[in-house]
């Protein structure tokens, strides 16, 4: 029930004076009574924890622990309980009547007024006229809940208080295994754990049929016809045979499930909660389905089934993607990106002159932009938590309004929906928690107002359009729309200027060619001596028996010059070698043995480093002139 049905809901009912404001706290509503002015309930109109907590007197230690109630978060009082605004809307009006009501009791205030109960007037049709009488106390007991100590206390089970047939043998021992011992706060569910563990297999053929209406329904709610109605009813279901049937059973079914109670592993559970959605409750039953449908993610989660996100979470992913793509724009398209930006806004980027003559450039600029304004989450700036979306963890109660034995210890702690929707548990404080991320109120004018210093930046940078007043946004956030749009331009600058290519495949032919020139140009003497020159460059190169150390013949013959002190430079150019190449290849080569490299550069000449000298001519000069 949202909060507006629920005001109106009150406002008719218990009358416009009983509704008021708290002092100076307009998110707060009282609901109090219209004689002993006393409060009977306070709800809580705060988007981000919206709750209704009411006063039930006594009946609060009872009723606490039931689905879709709590303690009060509210009022601090043994007799306030919190009741979920996810439970049905009869069910709330029930529990704000009986609030009511006893408010009205109320005696901390002395009522002057005498209240009589009249009943209708008018019952089955006919009129009645009410007569007063006389209240006989002769018959009266004294009740007390202490038992004499003679007493025993055990209570009689009644197996055949209706006309059935002979009770079966496992419906008797379900009955007669309910725990009365077991704690007021956890009876209930757990029993129905235990219970269903024993029938879990049991199958009924009973030929009557009897209804069945109770909210919250587990085993011990029924009678005997009712169980065996039940459990006939259920061996259909597993035979896929789908008839209508008591909401009441139906749900007993559900929380059979939902505890795990007649299935083999989590997996098969979830396969039949989500066959009896399809196949009954939106057949039959329009609030099951509803109910089933956040029972079953709530069942994904407790049991860690990683497979089926996409489809029970789409609407939590849809919700998120918006903030995903905004916190890891990478991951994006910059269109995605760009629009994503354009949407969280109440301003008309459409307008800005460079949008109009290419979407393409904008969302591109628009997504640097955007890039910037997340690096100055470094420096302490963060515009994304500041104005679009905190982070939050919200406590959550799965299966909340189910019969659920929350005594079981869940599959996992942890469980993803996305990168930024998580739940996990508690396990100390026994409670499930929601960690995502909240838009924040005024987050549209926000970035209505950074959309538009993006647009008047643009305009003033690639003089385009007419210029715009400037709007308030923090200086570090327009430094980065500049330092954006600057860099931007850079890159825009680059693609204009003309490309050289090499084609290095030409280029020992470009070389020989020129190497051709070249000795045209030398006179016979030039040549001679040049020859002469080359052989007497090729007497130091090693022999063929001498270990090479996996080098080249170019690179043992470098390395040897090297070591000689003779020129290398002439062997590089008449070789066509690069010094720095071939320099790179006997470092990598000789690391295995020194660890380190042997040859650098000093002043661009390269020079055998002194530390290995000795062991290099060792390696290299044996048997060498």
């Amino acid at each position: 029930m949202n909060t507006d049905e629920l005001l109106s809901y009150a406002i008719r009912h218990f009358g416009k004076n009983s509704i008021s404001e708290v002092n100076d706290n307009p998110n707060l509503v009282v609901f109090s009574s219209p004689i002993t002015k006393n409060w009977f309930a306070l709800l809580n109109l705060d988007p981000k924890n919206k709750s209704l907590n009411i006063n039930v007197g006594d009946f609060a230690a009872t009723i606490k622990d039931l689905p879709g109630f709590s303690a009060s978060s509210l009022i601090k009082e043994a007799k306030w309980v919190e009741v979920s605004l996810g439970l049905s809307n009869q069910k709330i009006k029930k529990a704000l009547e009986y609030a009511f009501k006893i408010a009205l009791m109320s005696n901390k205030r002395p009522n002057p007024e005498k209240l009589i109960y009249i009943p209708d007037t008018i019952q089955n049709g006919e009129e009645r006229v009410y007569q007063e009488q006389e209240l006989n106390f002769k018959n009266w007991k004294r009740s007390s809940n202490i038992l004499r100590k003679e007493e025993k206390s055990t209570e009689e089970i009644n197996l055949n208080f209706e006309d059935t047939q002979l009770v079966p043998k496992e419906i008797k021992k379900m009955i007669e295994s309910y725990q009365y011992s077991l704690p007021g706060s956890v009876r209930r569910e757990q029993n129905f754990y235990l219970q269903g563990k024993l029938v879990a297999s049991y199958e009924d053929h009973y030929e009557g049929k009897q209804s069945f209406l109770r909210y919250y329904p587990t085993y011990h709610d029924l009678t005997v016809g009712q169980a065996r109605t039940y459990f006939t009813w259920r061996t259909k279901i597993r035979q896929n045979i789908y008839e209508k049937i008591s909401d009441s059973y139906a749900y007993i079914y559900l929380y059979e499930l939902l505890n795990g109670i007649g299935i083999k592993d989590p997996e098969e559970g979830l396969d039949k909660l989500i066959t009896f959605n399809k196949n009954y409750a939106q057949k039959f039953s329009p609030e099951m389905s509803a109910y089933l449908e956040r029972w079953i993610r709530d069942y994904i989660i407790f049991y860690n089934i990683n497979k089926t996100n996409n489809t029970f979470f789409v609407k939590e992913q849809t919700n998120d993607k918006k903030y995903e793509q905004l916190l890891y724009p990478d991951q994006f398209s910059n269109h995605e990106v760009a629009e994503n930006l354009m949407k969280l806004s109440n301003y008309k980027i459409s307008n800005c002159p460079l949008y109009k003559k290419s979407i393409e450039k904008f969302e591109y600029l628009l997504v640097l932009i955007w890039h910037k304004i997340l690096d100055l989450r470094n420096d302490g700036f963060d515009f994304f938590t500041s104005y679009i979306a905190y982070k939050n963890q919200m406590t959550i109660q799965l299966f909340s309004a189910a019969v659920f034995n929350h005594q079981l210890e869940p599959k996992t702690t942890s469980y993803e929906i996305d990168q930024i929707r998580k739940y996990f548990y508690d396990e100390e404080k026994n409670t499930w928690y929601c960690e995502s991320y909240w838009g924040l109120t005024g987050q549209k004018s926000i970035m209505g107002n950074f959309l538009h210093e993006v647009d008047r930046e643009i305009r003033l940078c690639f003089n385009l359009g007419r210029n715009l007043k400037p709007r308030k946004i923090e200086k570090h956030y327009l430094k980065a729309i500049r330092d954006g749009i600057k860099e931007y331009q850079i890159e825009e600058q680059k693609l204009k200027q003309p490309k050289i290519e090499f084609n290095l495949s030409q280029l020992s032919t470009i070389r020989e060619d020129a190497a051709g020139t070249r000795d045209s140009l030398l006179t016979e003497e030039e040549l001679q001596a040049e020859q002469e020159e080359r052989e007497q460059i090729e007497e130091t190169v090693v022999n063929d028996e001498q270990e090479d150390y996996g080098l080249s013949s170019e690179e043992m013959a470098t390395i040897i010059l090297l070591l000689k002190g003779k020129d290398l430079n002439k062997y590089l150019k008449e070789h066509h070698l690069m010094a720095a190449v071939i320099i790179d290849n006997i470092n990598e080569k000789l690391f295995d043995e020194f660890g380190d490299n042997v040859i650098e550069f000093i002043n661009d000449i390269p020079t055998v480093i002194e530390d290995y000298q000795e062991d290099l001519e060792d390696m290299f000069l044996k048997g060498t002139n």
